[in-house]
């Protein structure tokens, strides 16, 4: 019984992503019914210009998608796409500042009561499950960006920032567990960079294996982290999820 229950766990686990990506798309298409209405906010129509943006980014690449295509998908004409940003690099651009700014919105959500260090780091390792699809179109327009010959400073900066904001929060949060001696010392920058490369991996290989259970690896490796923050000692690969 115990087995079953447990394989009806993972079962579920595995369909997660799915889920999310249901749930994303609902956003996306309320979004763009808002969008569409007569009297629409600027700030709607804006909104909902970003989302599917990113949406088209993230399916295909930056190089290959255009002004017309992102009009086809979204029913505003590209006149008023153009009106609301001006170039393709420009909508690029808002829609990796604003996926930036959720992020870091609910990360500060998540962590609003979070005060102990390994409180902090757990809310951040968190929002990758939380806004784990969101962040997996970051972090595939991202790569995909970064092959393209018509890479900019803006763009740059503005995906750069996503992991400056990354390793302040993480570096923080371990150097204060050193200082309050919770942690043993460490290097944390070493430490931040090896939590965000994880972070990285599961969400580029869930794009490969679209059943690969990002929740289990994240939640292994949180546990991992900490342990080694705490003890030194590693775990035993069978004690994890």
């Amino acid at each position: 019984m115990t087995m079953m229950r447990q394989g009806a766990s993972a079962q579920k686990k595995t369909r997660q992503p799915a889920v999310e990506a249901r749930s994303a798309l609902t956003e996306g298409k309320e979004k763009l019914a808002r969008a569409r209405k007569p009297q629409a906010r600027s700030s709607d129509v804006a909104d909902a210009l970003q989302s599917a943006a990113l949406d088209l980014f993230a399916q295909q690449n930056y190089s290959t998608v255009t002004i017309k295509d992102i009009a086809a998908a979204t029913g505003i004409n590209s006149a008023l796409i153009y009106y609301y940003f001006g170039s393709k690099e420009e909508l690029f651009l808002k829609a990796v500042e604003k996926t930036v700014d959720v992020a870091f919105r609910k990360f500060d959500d998540v962590s609003a009561g979070a005060h102990a260090p390994e409180e902090i780091i757990t809310s951040w390792v968190e929002i990758h499950v939380i806004q784990f699809v969101l962040l997996r179109k970051l972090a595939k327009i991202s790569l995909d960006y970064a092959s393209t010959r018509s890479r900019t400073p803006r763009v740059d900066r503005a995906i750069r920032s996503f992991y400056d904001k990354e390793s302040v929060v993480l570096g923080k949060a371990i150097k204060a567990g050193i200082a309050q001696g919770r942690f043993r010392p460490v290097d944390a920058e070493g430490m931040s960079v090896f939590i965000s490369t994880f972070l990285d991996g599961c969400l580029f290989r869930s794009v490969m294996f679209p059943r690969f259970n990002h929740r289990r690896a994240i939640d292994d490796m949180r546990r991992l982290v900490l342990n080694h923050l705490t003890t030194g000692e590693m775990i035993d690969a069978q004690a994890l999820s």
